[in-house]
């Protein structure tokens, strides 16, 4: 169950660098799909629970990982619009 969380998270974390939230929805179907395969099925409240944790993990990693990229661009937004006031040493004329 934990190999799972973790997966799901980074599953989660990097399909957020890639995709839109469209496809949060397909790729949350796939990595239950693996961890019930995966699993060692005991009952119908194991399946849920597995169901569960993937969902919630992927969900948890697509939203950190959004975080991250926007902290991230919002930090390197910063760095360089210090350098875009700057002007240029052509003539106007021109």
């Amino acid at each position: 169950m934990i190999w799972l969380s973790i997966v799901s998270l980074a599953a989660g974390a990097l399909s957020a660098f890639r995709f839109k939230i469209m496809a949060l929805m397909p790729a949350t179907v796939v990595v239950v799909a693996a961890g019930v395969e995966l699993a060692e099925i005991k009952g119908v409240w194991s399946i849920l629970l597995i169901v569960g944790a993937a969902s919630v993990g992927m969900q948890t990693g697509y939203f950190v990982g959004m975080l991250i990229q926007y902290r991230a661009g919002t930090l390197l937004g910063r760095k360089s619009s210090s350098f875009s006031d700057t002007t240029s040493a052509r003539d106007p004329a021109r």
